[in-house]
Parts: C-alpha cells; sequence; structure tokens
C-alpha cells in the first residue's frame, strides 16, 4: 500500500505522469518486488494467495488507466497488456526452478526438464592471467581474397529452422565443409558459436598459422568475455588457448567476400540438409515456452 501512496503522489486520474510511464513503473517496480523470491513461494499458489494478488494488482491496474472503480480485472488486464500476477508468478517460479536449481518442474499440464535446456556456469574456469585471447582476436584485420588457405564459418535461422556451417578454403575453391542442421528452437547466436567451435576442433591438429573468419560480432565479444556463462563459448575459450596457431577474424557480412558468402549459402542449406546435431534449447526459448 505504501508503493501504491508513493505513485499517486506523482500523478492522478487527471494529471501527473502519462499511462506508458505508468504502466513501465508498475512493470519495474511494483511487479518486482511482488514476485521477490517467486521461486521459493510461487510455484503452489492457493487460491485464497491468488484472490489477494488480484486484488492487489487491481488498484495498480486502475491507477494506470483511470478507469472506473467498476470495470472489472479482467478488463484492466486486457486494455493494459498485463496478465494476471498470479500466472507472472508461478511462470517466474518454474523458469527459476528449471534454469537456475536445474529440476524438472511443470507450469500447469506441462513439464519442463533442466536436461532440454542449456546451463549457466558461475565459476571462472581460465585463471585471469592466463586469459591471453586478445592477440588471437581481431575486429581490424582487413580482409583479402587472396587464395590462402583460410576457414569461414556462419550461422542462419529462418521460419523453416536453423543451421551451422563452416567451410575451408584455399586457391578460391573449398577444400572441406561441415554442415549442421539444428532444432528450430536453436538460436542463431548458438548456430554461429556452433561452426566457430567445429571449425577450431577441425583444425586443432593443424601445426601452421591459420585463420578462422566469421561475421558474427557477438561471438567474438562472447569469446573475449573471461566471464561468461555459456558453456560452448567456454569450451572455445579452451581451445584458443591450447592451440596457439589458430586465430580468430571477424569481417563484414554481405559484401562480396567469396569464402562469407559460402559460408553463408551453406549454412542456409543447412537447414534442410545438414546433418542433424543436437544442442540444448537457449534459456531464452526457455521464456518464450513458459
Amino acid at each position: 500500500m505504501n508503493q501504491y501512496q508513493h505513485l499517486y503522489r506523482i500523478a492522478g486520474k487527471t494529471w501527473g505522469i502519462n499511462k506508458n510511464i505508468r504502466r513501465l513503473l508498475y512493470k519495474t517496480v511494483i511487479e518486482r518486488t511482488l514476485c521477490h523470491g517467486a521461486v521459493a513461494w510461487g510455484h503452489n499458489m492457493t487460491s485464497r494467495l491468488q484472490k489477494k494478488l488480484d486484488s492487489i494488482q487491481r488498484l495498480f491496474l486502475l491507477y494506470i488507466t483511470g478507469a472506473y472503480r467498476t470495470t472489472p480485472t479482467a478488463a484492466l488486464q486486457v486494455v493494459t497488456g498485463l496478465q494476471p500476477l498470479h500466472l507472472q508468478i508461478q511462470q517466474e517460479a518454474t523458469y527459476a526452478r528449471v534454469a537456475r536449481a536445474r529440476s524438472s518442474s511443470n507450469f500447469f499440464t506441462v513439464i519442463f526438464s533442466p536436461t532440454d535446456y542449456e546451463s549457466k556456469s558461475s565459476r571462472i574456469h581460465i585463471h585471469p592471467p592466463n586469459f591471453v585471447l586478445h592477440s588471437k582476436i581481431s575486429f581490424a584485420e582487413n580482409h583479402r581474397d587472396s587464395g590462402a588457405k583460410a576457414i569461414y564459418t556462419d550461422g542462419s535461422k529462418t521460419d523453416e529452422g536453423t543451421g551451422s556451417a563452416y567451410c575451408i578454403l584455399e586457391n578460391y575453391g573449398i577444400i572441406a565443409s561441415w554442415q549442421g542442421k539444428l532444432d528450430h528452437s536453436n538460436s542463431v547466436f548458438q548456430a554461429e558459436i556452433l561452426a566457430i567451435k567445429m571449425a577450431i576442433e577441425t583444425d586443432s591438429s593443424l601445426h601452421r598459422p591459420i585463420k578462422i573468419w566469421t561475421d558474427s560480432l557477438s561471438s567474438l565479444m562472447a569469446i573475449l568475455n573471461p566471464k561468461s556463462h555459456h558453456s560452448m563459448v567456454r569450451e572455445i575459450q579452451t581451445l584458443l588457448l591450447s592451440h596457439k596457431h589458430i586465430h580468430l577474424r571477424w569481417l563484414k557480412a554481405h559484401i562480396g567476400y567469396l569464402g562469407n558468402e559460402c559460408a553463408d549459402q551453406l549454412a542456409k542449406e543447412a537447414i534442410t540438409k545438414g546433418d542433424p546435431f543436437f544442442l540444448p534449447k537457449p534459456l531464452s526459448y526457455l521464456k518464450s515456452e513458459i
């Protein structure tokens, strides 16, 4: 009630901040406060608690809309685009159990298993003084189609699915390639990272310097982050530190570089023609499923 009274001091029904700002304040302050600790108490919710939460939310819905007090709560939720508070809390409790506690959980009749989704690791796996990847990754080197042996990676996602691929070019021709068909739930970031990882593993047996080119800026930035929680990114970091001859380079996409265009085409084809490759679903997909 204190928060409700504080909000009424900065806006009334006919004056003060507009409805969009009121809704934003509700989502970022009020809802966050009410959902605090949802993983501990929000999963098995009684009907009595649901009614209590509805009555609390109703006050703020009236505040946001300026509607008559006789307006049904369900109508207010539709107008503001806000779902019932007890459902929001149950969703967050389910997500926390699966993504953080790594235990199976259900949302109504749907059961979510943690093994289907990516896991996060909070520990630093490489001691900071030994994390020397900046010399192996460059964003500034100018790319030239010189015919020298090089590897190009790419990932692609469409309505049909997700694909990952790399190709090895030498003397302006493809001498080797790989295509992986991922699940439609996998993200383009996962596809990009997987292509880089597969390329590094392929060339780990070589003993001469070789460059792997990618147009994925987000992938390279993730690899440069010593605190990354992404398991595949961590595997790449370890591989790069173990194989000094492999270097990653960034290049602009879709400006005519032969290797980049070949990798892009292979990644798109991989969506339907690639070898099936299983990757856990990203946690962002879990949020969309709940």
